[in-house]
């Protein structure tokens, strides 16, 4: 019920293609349903890379939060309320803790996601001696996965990289309770366990090579290291006309000064509103944004990802992704499943052609290709390779938040020979990508500031030795 009134408050965005919740979009604002398509030919081979579902907001969000808040509640028992209407303020509390484990909504969207994938793809999952798992080493990917198990297998599984990989504490730390389900794993080497009937499924835990490969990357992590570069637009946005127009009425809504930051605070309560209503007590923060205001913030948010997460060495560094799963489609039947992160999704739909168009400043608001809620929480992306029975050629549909999409320059479905040809593996170059030397300005404004700093050393030292 209280779901149904949060909808009702939220300001009237329904009507366009995206939503403007960004990153923190609960997944089912955007999913599709793969129970919905019909395959024409027999799924044999299943890639996806999902991402971690709806978790707690971290100690930064979380601060930012409680500052704003508590000087508004402040201002208001002192100076009074500017209009009755913000009386639900005084009142308002939230639940959102200072870390980043999965929560309940979140363990909701990976189980359901394994129970359909369980339907429609039950020959690839029942034999589980052809079911890989990985994800990186982050809890809250940890836990998605087991939930997606859960939803898949019920209580009658249990994973194994033929050493310890979880124990209790941590399963229950991330889940905050809702693993209990699951077991503990140690060894699973003895005559018991080979006998037993429960399904054993690989589960790697620290696959950060392939899920977290932007990390791995020197080339990509020196330049995310450089915010004052690839922060310089979304902060000249934040101080431009759109926001500068928003913060003025904003604050004239609330009887209180804001800054542009105080306003995408502000977004970010309504998007906590939306997804994780139960934790967000007496919250009315989405009827403070008029229509289509939401977007403004919203597309502050998303530069900040794009120019942040899709810097071109991310974008082809996820090469060695994309090949891990076509190896896998191409040679084995069964399931390969990965858990990991927004960060990971986004750079191979650009790697491989799904997303073209540069975000930038001066993109349109509502018109424009990249957004946040491409990958919400829970989002996946998957492959699903199928052989015809007058064929002995597989071909592809690919899916996106469980709906069917196209395979870029390649139609729906593709055959995997024509994708194997688009991205071979010898044009992945991960070496040459993430520690060449590469003659971008990041690397020749660097190499200017050395010789330059050379130089004033030499310039200092010729003076000293003349007037010494």
């Amino acid at each position: 019920m209280l779901q149904l009134l949060i909808l009702f408050l939220v300001p009237l965005v329904w009507s366009q293609k995206h939503t403007p919740y960004g990153s923190k979009t609960p997944y089912h604002l955007v999913a599709g349903n793969v129970l919905d398509f019909d395959f024409p030919c027999k799924p044999v081979s299943l890639f996806s890379v999902h991402r971690h579902g709806t978790r707690n907001i971290g100690k930064n969000i979380v601060k930012r939060i409680d500052t704003l808040v508590g000087a508004l509640q402040s201002t208001y028992k002192t100076k009074g309320l500017p209009n009755d209407n913000l009386k639900w303020l005084l009142d308002f509390s939230h639940g959102n803790k200072p870390n980043k484990d999965l929560i309940v909504e979140g363990y909701r969207q990976l189980s359901g996601q394994g129970e359909r994938f369980s339907q429609v793809f039950p020959d690839l999952l029942s034999d589980t001696s052809h079911v890989r798992v990985g994800t990186s080493f982050k809890g809250r990917c940890i836990s998605s996965a087991l939930s997606f198990l859960h939803g898949a297998y019920g209580k009658s599984f249990r994973v194994s990289n033929e050493s310890e990989i979880l124990k209790t504490k941590d399963i229950r730390r991330d889940c905050e309770g809702m693993c209990h389900v699951y077991e503990p794993v140690v060894e699973m080497k003895s005559e018991r366990d080979r006998k037993s009937d429960r399904p054993h499924i690989t589960f790697e835990h620290q696959q950060n090579h392939l899920l977290r490969y932007y990390k791995e990357c020197r080339n990509y992590v020196t330049k995310e290291g450089n915010k004052a570069a690839w922060q310089a637009a979304p902060n000249k946005y934040l101080t431009g006309s759109r926001m500068t127009r928003l913060t003025k009425k904003m604050g004239e809504r609330l009887g209180i000064q804001l800054s542009p930051h105080d306003v995408v605070t502000l977004h970010i309560l309504c998007a906590l509103e939306v997804g994780v209503p139960r934790l967000m007590s007496n919250s009315q923060f989405c009827s403070l944004f008029e229509e289509n205001e939401l977007y403004v913030t919203a597309f502050y948010l998303d530069l900040m990802r794009y120019n942040g997460k899709m810097i071109p060495e991310a974008v082809n560094s996820s090469c060695v992704l994309m090949q891990d799963g076509l190896n896998f489609l191409k040679q084995d039947q069964g399931a390969n499943l990965k858990f990991a992160h927004t960060e990971t999704i986004f750079p191979l739909l650009e790697h491989m052609g799904h997303l073209t168009e540069p975000m930038s400043a001066k993109r349109s608001l509502l018109e424009r290709e990249f957004y946040g809620d491409i990958t919400p929480l829970g989002s996946n992306f998957f492959m699903v390779a199928m052989e015809c029975p007058d064929s002995s050629e597989r071909i592809v549909q690919t899916f996106l938040n469980e709906k069917p999409i196209e395979f870029p320059n390649c139609g729906s479905p593709c055959k995997l020979d024509k994708i194997l040809e688009m991205f071979p593996e010898e044009g992945c170059d991960f070496v040459g990508v993430c520690e060449g030397r590469g003659f971008d300005l990041y690397s020749c404004l660097t190499v200017e500031m050395a010789a330059l700093s050379i130089m004033v050393v030499v310039v200092i030292e010729f003076i000293r030795r003349c007037f010494c």
